[in-house]
Formats: structure tokens, C-alpha cells, sequence
């Protein structure tokens, strides 16, 4: 084929098959990790990141231009975009599209010009630059399509040589980021944004793309089995009660006050001349509400879970239930302050819970969430101030994009860790402002020494330490401090790189794959071995992490 033009339906054909070579490509780009933890998330993120942009893309209608597809598409992108990596793809087509706009067509010169603004854009969205990134693969390639534009008339010829330049700066990465040569990788951001010229490249050829059906519902390591042999006893209420009620009744307040002592989780939706009443509420006595139920009319769609032995919610719908969760919250005035946590295990989400989250997102590691679920988290707190705690380095763009995004008056706390949120969570002062709380709260990121122990995903030597796939190692700050076959003399000996004489009190979060007895073990040895350190053991639930671990 011989492009000499771009149009919008070609453009849309181009972000396709682009997204899905970067699908085809995403674990061998996830594999392009500096440390051999099971994080590699880049190609995740970046795909996940990519398919947001497509799904904007999809609800355009009529006759397309390239600018209205660019717009779509960054639009989508930001709102999807997940870690870093997708924060600045997200960036990337933010300027691509401000390029673009108004262009019915597009032709070489424009889509170099494209380049260097998708460039400029991604510099300014990152507070720290560091050369070596995909911010460098994208900056070089840019320049150099700049330079040699002016030489091509065909779409093709031109995006070959450009993507040649562009593999050339990628190969470069390690020269300029110390901590890519010593793993012997290149840039996992870069690789993806490369990935992607290829993809529209291998479109304009005429070459088939496979759409690929990617299940990136953010999969964490192992997913807990139930056991329907042992009840979780720990809940408060044990069955999940849903049912509809056909009725004319205007009594749904009344039928409400009745139903609310009987359990939590409480929603009545619907009434008002609709025919129907929707009902969820986490009970011991579903009969009763039953027999409520009866009072005002036919009763269909019964469905009672026993939550000790599964949970499963399927007759409401998830927007349903936030709708309704949105409307009882708009009935309150806003209170002062709010938090919105992310967390990536129960007992986790729990502890933030007790003190004083609002609205937990689940992700973390490996499961990174989007901007658009940063944001619908704020959206849910009914709170003058909210502050967001991300809990990971890479969430934190996102986390700012969804402040910038958002007209609600919100605080990002710069928190990396589990520990370092709950150290800013225990900072916040209910008597300070905004501003103040802001301020206390980075502070007290800085009084935490906080570890990971997890395993290794490929060999590797990281300074002295030489590493076997499955090994257990121990991080702190991204340092590797410990590693062996032994899990129990990993955490020994990661802790003892940490400790010192102004420390007082060990904190550990035992993971999803650490069984209570063992932890409880673990704990007992380090009292021993610490007899004036205060030891907290705290069931965390979380993946990937066997042990959590903060020294204050």
C-alpha cells in the first residue's frame, strides 16, 4: 500500500490494530523488569491503558475526522489510564491529539508534528523527568521524524525508518538509567510505546492484526478458593438477602425504617410509581425482611446467600447499587474531610477502614487501578477535603490526574507504601486545614522504613546478591537486601539490614499466602530476637507480598 493521507476511519483502524499488537507484546513487555518481582506490570498497564482509548473511540459516530479520533482517544486514555506507563501514554496521546485538532485529514508533516507535541506533552505531565524512559524514546523518535519528514511521501516508508530510529534509542536506554544496564534490560515504556508505531505500521501494510480478546481484569497471583467446609465467622451478618417486590406502595421510607435494624449493607431502590422495589440488605434474618416484604405487595427474584460460605451479589447491578449508595450520601451535608485508600488485601482495606477511610480502591502491585476509578472513588465521599492515599510509586500519576480532573478540592498524599499510608493516615489532624494536613501528612511519609518480601521471576545480579527464579528476596526502596531459598532467613535478614537503635516498633503484614500460625511463629522469633522492640503482627490478606514490613 501507498498512504499519502491519514483520514479519521483510517486513523481509527491504525489506534486498533496499534492497541492490539501492544496486547499481542504485553508480557514480553511486562517481563522488561529492572527488579525480578513479580511486578511487571508496563505492558498491563499500557494495554489496559490502550484499550480505554479504544473503547472511546468505538462510540464515535457519523464520518470521522483524524482530529475527533485523536480527541476520542486521549480522552479514553486518560480517563483508563493505569501506572505510570499509562499515565504518560495517556499524556502521549494528550498532545498527539491537541496536535490534531480540528484536522479533517492528516498527512506526514502533520503526524511528525504530532510526535513532538505527544513529546512535550509527557515531559511537562512528569514532576521528576528521568532520561532513559520511555519519555527519552519518545522525545528522540519525535526529533527524528522532525528531522527526516520532508523525505517521504509515503505513509509507510516513513514510519519504517522512523520506527528504526525509534528501536535504536530504545537499545540506548540502558546507556543513560545505571539501574537498566545492571538488570540487562531496556526501558519496559519505551519497548510499549515502540510496540505501538509497529502496530500502526503492520495497519497501513495491510497486514492482519488479531483482535485479541485480553483478559486484563488485573489477576493477582493466586485468587483465594472458598471453603465451603469452614464458615467465616468473623461476619457480623451472614446472609446476603435480594428480592423485588411488585407493589404501587408509596410507603418505601416506612418500609425502609423497618428493614434497617435488621442489618447493614441496606438499599431499597425503586418505588415512587415504578411497580417495582429493589431490596439488598446483610442480615441473620432474611424472613423477617420477607415478611416486611409481604406487607406491600408480590415478591419475585428471591435470592438468599449464606456470605459465611460465598459472596455473591448478581441480581443488583454494580451501578445500581453506587447509584443508590450516591443518593443516600447526596442526602448529607459534605463533612470536613474524607480519604480515599488504595489497598490490595482484606485485612488491609480493613485497617484503613478503622482509621477513617472512606472509600477503598482495590489494586496495588500488579493490579494498578485507572484514573476513572481514582476519580469515581472521590466522586463517592461526601467531603470538602479529600485526601488520596495511592499506597504504590506507581499509582501516584494517576492519582494526580484524577486531582487535576476532578472539581472536588483534592489532596494526593505521595504515599508508596502500605506503611507510609498508614503513617499519614495517623498524621492527619481532624483541627488542621486542608493545607496543613497536606503538609503533616507528606511529612510523615518520612518517618517510615518500610520492606517487601515476595519471590523472584527470573535469575538475575543485582550488585552482589546473585538471584534464582523462586528465590525469596527482600526489597526496601527499591534496594535488594535479602534473598535465599529460606523465607524465615529472608525476613531475618532483611529486617536486620534495617534495624537500628532509634527503632521501637516492627510492624508485620502477613499476606494471602502466609498461613496465620506461621506468622504468628515469625512474630514470637522476632520478640526474641528484638526483646526491646514492640512487635505488631497484622493478618493483611495481601498478594504477590508475603510480608509487609515497617520499622518506626
Amino acid at each position: 500500500m501507498e498512504t499519502k493521507i491519514i483520514d479519521g476511519k483510517l486513523l481509527r483502524e491504525i489506534f486498533v490494530g496499534a492497541v492490539n499488537h501492544l496486547i499481542s507484546k504485553k508480557e514480553e513487555i511486562n517481563a522488561l523488569n529492572v527488579f525480578p518481582v513479580p511486578d511487571g506490570d508496563t505492558g498491563t498497564n499500557m494495554s489496559l491503558t490502550g484499550k480505554s482509548a479504544l473503547k472511546q473511540i468505538e462510540g464515535l459516530k457519523g464520518n470521522l475526522t483524524t482530529g475527533d479520533v485523536a480527541k476520542a482517544a486521549a480522552r479514553g486514555a486518560l480517563m483508563g489510564a493505569r501506572g505510570n506507563s499509562g499515565v504518560i501514554l495517556s499524556q502521549f496521546l494528550r498532545g498527539f491529539s491537541e496536535s490534531l485538532e480540528g484536522s479533517e485529514s492528516t498527512n506526514i508533516s502533520q503526524i511528525a508534528q504530532a510526535f513532538k507535541k505527544a513529546s512535550e506533552t509527557t515531559y511537562k505531565a512528569v514532576m521528576k523527568p528521568v532520561e532513559g524512559t520511555i519519555l527519552t524514546v519518545g522525545r528522540e523518535t519525535a526529533d527524528y521524524a522532525l528531522k527526516i519528514y520532508k523525505k517521504f511521501n509515503i505513509f509507510e516508508d516513513f514510519l519504517l525508518e522512523t520506527i528504526k530510529y525509534a528501536n535504536i534509542s530504545l537499545d540506548k536506554t540502558p546507556e543513560k538509567l545505571p539501574t537498566l544496564k545492571e538488570a540487562g534490560v531496556v526501558d519496559a515504556g519505551g519497548k510499549g510505546l515502540v510496540t505501538l508505531l509497529e502496530g500502526a505500521l503492520l495497519v497501513l501494510k495491510g497486514e492482519e492484526i488479531l483482535t485479541l480478546i485480553d483478559d486484563d481484569t488485573l489477576k493477582q497471583k493466586k485468587q483465594k478458593d472458598i471453603n465451603f467446609g469452614e464458615a467465616d465467622l468473623s461476619l457480623k451478618y451472614g446472609y446476603c438477602t435480594e428480592f423485588v417486590i411488585q407493589t404501587d406502595s408509596e410507603e418505601v421510607e416506612e418500609f425502609r425504617s423497618k428493614l434497617d435494624p435488621l442489618g447493614d449493607c441496606l438499599l431499597v431502590v425503586g418505588g415512587g410509581g415504578s411497580g417495582i422495589i429493589k431490596v439488598h440488605v446483610h442480615t441473620n434474618h432474611p424472613g423477617k425482611a420477607l415478611e416486611y416484604a409481604c406487607e406491600l405487595g408480590f415478591l419475585q427474584d428471591i435470592k438468599i446467600d449464606n456470605m459465611r460460605f460465598q459472596h455473591r451479589e448478581i441480581l443488583f447491578k454494580e451501578e445500581e447499587v453506587q447509584r443508590a449508595k450516591k443518593k443516600e450520601e447526596e442526602k448529607r451535608a459534605p463533612k470536613e474531610n474524607g480519604f480515599v485508600v488504595v489497598s490490595m488485601g482484606e485485612g488491609i482495606s480493613e485497617l484503613f477502614k478503622s482509621l477513617g477511610c472512606d472509600y477503598v480502591v482495590n489494586g496495588g502491585q500488579t493490579m494498578n487501578p485507572s484514573t476513572e476509578d481514582l476519580l469515581k472513588g472521590a466522586n463517592e465521599v461526601n467531603a470538602n477535603n479529600i485526601f488520596i492515599l495511592p499506597n504504590n510509586s506507581n499509582i501516584i500519576l494517576a492519582a494526580e490526574t484524577a486531582r487535576d480532573l476532578s472539581e472536588k478540592n483534592i489532596f494526593v498524599i505521595p504515599s508508596k507504601s502500605v506503611p507510609g499510608g498508614v503513617a499519614a493516615m495517623l498524621a492527619f489532624n481532624d483541627s488542621k486545614d486542608g493545607k496543613e494536613n497536606e503538609r503533616e501528612m507528606t511529612e510523615a511519609l518520612k518517618t517510615v522504613v518500610d520492606a517487601q518480601v515476595t519471590y523472584a521471576v527470573r535469575d538475575t545480579v543485582i550488585g552482589e546478591k546473585e538471584v534464582k527464579k523462586g528465590d525469596f528476596i527482600g526489597l526496601s526502596h527499591k534496594n535488594l537486601l535479602a534473598a535465599g531459598t529460606d523465607l524465615e532467613g529472608v525476613v531475618f535478614e532483611l529486617i536486620e539490614n534495617l534495624m537500628d537503635d532509634e527503632k521501637t516498633l516492627l510492624t508485620l503484614y502477613y499476606g494471602e499466602d502466609v498461613k496465620k500460625k506461621d506468622a504468628e511463629n515469625m512474630s514470637s522469633q522476632l520478640e526474641e530476637k528484638y526483646p526491646n522492640m514492640d512487635i505488631e503482627l497484622i493478618k493483611g490478606d495481601q498478594p504477590i507480598y508475603y510480608y509487609l514490613i515497617s520499622l518506626d
